[in-house]
């Protein structure tokens, strides 16, 4: 294929595709990668209003597109060991990051591209979200065919085997059940400070990990799954910025998982 299959290919997904400089990551002109277009002609047409660019890579507004690309790096973090073994502690299958769209950087690096359904929040766009690995959702992403110095962008997996985006990039990006240790989020409150969270609300650049705390230390007491998600809901509606819907959810549900693998391993422990 040439170029302009791989961005027809890249279009007819929904993307906004711009022109980066040759051999470089960047488009120069104002507005830089916010410089894109979901229609093939648009783009010629500004690739012939800036010569400059002809032959230059490509790339991929990730602010105006439905994509999300899970970024493991491989160069100068073994983001992979990273990613394996994060899915190892939640039980998801090692091979899932090829189910998708996958191109491997000139680095050696791995990206890996999901859809964001209708009508579905995009995830935040994390850097380092675990050692090695970001979540990008707000940025511009070079793709194959471009080149620079270290070699070439490649499709390691066909670009129409893309899938919606999965529920454990959510998890991801919003750093639960990360390689901290498990107690992170418990040590950091006292008691006190959730009885606070239940009047005040959940602070604004604390709000998952105060989530995280509280809804942890419910289900410990042994509150009823119906009411701890009753009682988030209430305590997040009172907050100055309340998390939205999905990401309380994702903080509920990976609150309610850890809970039943430690009453699981508790009752392992105490098998004859």
């Amino acid at each position: 294929m040439d170029k302009w299959d791989y961005i027809k290919q890249y279009q007819q997904a929904g993307t906004y595709v711009f022109m980066a400089l040759p051999n470089q990551k960047h488009n120069g002109i104002a507005g830089g990668f916010h410089n894109s277009f979901a229609n093939g002609d648009e783009l010629r047409q500004w690739v012939t209003q800036h010569p400059d660019y002809q032959n230059g890579n490509v790339g991929i507004d990730l602010s105006k597109s439905n994509l999300v690309v899970v970024d493991i790096d491989k160069h100068k973090h073994n983001g992979m060991a990273s990613i394996l073994s994060w899915f190892k502690t939640h039980q998801i299958a090692p091979d899932t990051i090829q189910d998708t769209y996958v191109e491997q950087t000139p680095t050696g690096g791995l990206h890996a591209f999901y859809i964001i359904p209708s009508g579905q929040d995009k995830p935040r766009n994390v850097i380092n979200a675990i050692n090695g690995v970001d979540v990008l959702s707000e940025t511009g992403i070079t793709v194959a065919p471009s080149i620079i110095a270290e070699g070439q962008y490649q499709q390691i997996t066909p670009f129409d085997k893309i899938k919606p985006l999965p529920q454990w990039v959510y998890d991801l990006a919003n750093g639960l059940g990360t390689d901290r240790p498990t107690n992170t989020y418990r040590a950091k409150y006292s008691l006190a400070d959730r009885w606070k969270m239940t009047i005040n609300g959940f602070d604004t650049g604390e709000r998952n990990n105060q989530a995280m705390s509280l809804a942890g230390y419910l289900f410990a007491i042994d509150v009823t799954p119906q009411d701890i998600y009753d009682i988030m809901q209430e305590i997040n509606a009172r907050s100055n910025e309340p998390l939205p819907d999905h990401e309380l959810n994702t903080v509920y549900m990976s609150a309610r998982r850890r809970e039943e693998k430690k009453r699981a391993r508790m009752s392992e422990y105490g098998r004859d």
